[in-house]
């Protein structure tokens, strides 16, 4: 299979303008032909505009979605009917990244969840194709479909690789820009933020502080250059708690890509390791900085080994702070089944160091 993987050395430099103006504006733009910005220098618009050969909708036809077990709803899925509806996914197209010229697309596997009836691909030029699933990377949340036919999508001498970029940020302040067609097939839109974190799922995925919806996740994350630096996705989320926006968004990394694409194109998948278990029970923060309140330890567990007690309040874990239970869980996800971790628990009056060794999450509903 001819896949080319190489940077483009795109000339959008001109794109890098008075950064003055993103620190004070926090924004999301939809963009067309018509704009008004569109094409001029220095204009955001040119970030989009430089992708759209490569951005594509996808809708996603299904008979049913995925459920989440209500073991994994907050308060054990005790909520009303109403604020059930929450966490269901709307319908509407989602973003791909056209990565292989005979129709392969890179997107998020979250879009891809559920029982399939049908995929649609529209196209960059308006025209619409059916598609098939070729592989899954569950633990990178990635996936690639192919449009369907023998045929090249795109001829092989008019055929340019996306923009990827060398590597992904290093390191936490880079401005980034999220990319997608879902909210409008036919149009380009663009939410800016910064990489907030990086080393994020095992060292394969970057945290944002950019906008990510349902629309956009599957699209790629550019940098002020209009490089593909990562994929917006759900990276580190067996079950996605749909709905819930907690401000932070991921993207896995442009050198995770390179190594796991060719073996997507090839049809074969990656499964996902089994997810660490602390063994503790506990219900959201209600004030949400005080720790995660221990309710419940079960028993034979990793928590039960360290010596947690009921009543104790996780305080830190591998040195992090632990403001409540959801940053607790996002702690152990980041970490695997067999990791030593240490963490801090308040206990009355004392903190009290534990340490022990995170065992394998029980699969039950």
């Amino acid at each position: 299979g001819e896949v080319l993987m190489a940077a483009s050395m795109s000339s959008t430099g001109q794109c890098r303008r008075d950064l003055s103006l993103l620190l004070a504006l926090s924004f999301s733009i939809t963009l067309s032909p018509s704009s008004p910005a569109a094409g001029e220098p220095g204009a955001l618009s040119a970030i989009a505009d430089g992708l759209s050969a490569w951005v594509v909708a996808i809708k996603v036809d299904r008979s049913k979605d995925i459920e989440i077990p209500r073991s994994r709803l907050p308060f054990n899925g005790r909520v009303s009917p109403e604020s059930q509806g929450y966490f269901k996914r709307p319908k509407g197209s989602v973003t791909g990244l056209l990565v292989d010229r005979r129709g392969y697309i890179l997107t998020s596997n979250y879009n891809l969840l559920g029982t399939i009836r049908s995929i649609t691909v529209r196209l960059p030029s308006g025209e619409e194709r059916k598609a098939r699933v070729v592989a899954r990377d569950q633990l990178d949340d990635l996936a690639v479909i192919k449009v369907e036919g023998d045929a090249d999508l795109v001829e092989k001498k008019s055929w340019r690789d996306p923009p990827w970029a060398k590597t992904s940020p290093s390191a936490a302040g880079s401005f980034v820009f999220a990319i997608g067609r879902g909210s409008a097939p036919g149009r380009m839109n663009l939410t800016e933020g910064i990489i907030s974190a990086v080393g994020r799922n095992s060292n394969r995925a970057v945290q944002t502080d950019a906008k990510l919806n349902y629309g956009n996740v599957g699209g790629p994350l550019v940098d002020l250059d209009g490089k593909v630096i990562g994929l917006s996705g759900f990276v580190g989320h067996t079950y996605n708690q749909w709905g819930l926006n907690s401000g932070i968004g991921f993207a896995t990394t442009v050198e995770t890509i390179r190594t796991v694409l060719p073996r997507l194109l090839e049809g074969k998948d990656f499964e996902l390791p089994p997810r660490p278990f602390l063994g503790i029970q506990s219900e959201p923060a209600s004030s949400g900085n005080d720790g995660a309140p221990v309710v419940e330890v079960v028993p034979d567990s990793s928590a039960a080994s360290a010596g947690v007690k009921s009543k104790d309040v996780i305080i830190r874990f591998n040195g992090e702070d632990v403001p409540n239970f959801n940053r607790l869980k996002f702690l152990i996800f980041s970490c695997k089944v067999g990791d030593k971790v240490k963490f801090v628990v308040r206990r009355g009056e004392k903190k009290i160091t534990l340490s022990g060794v995170l065992g394998k999450f029980p699969e039950r509903r």
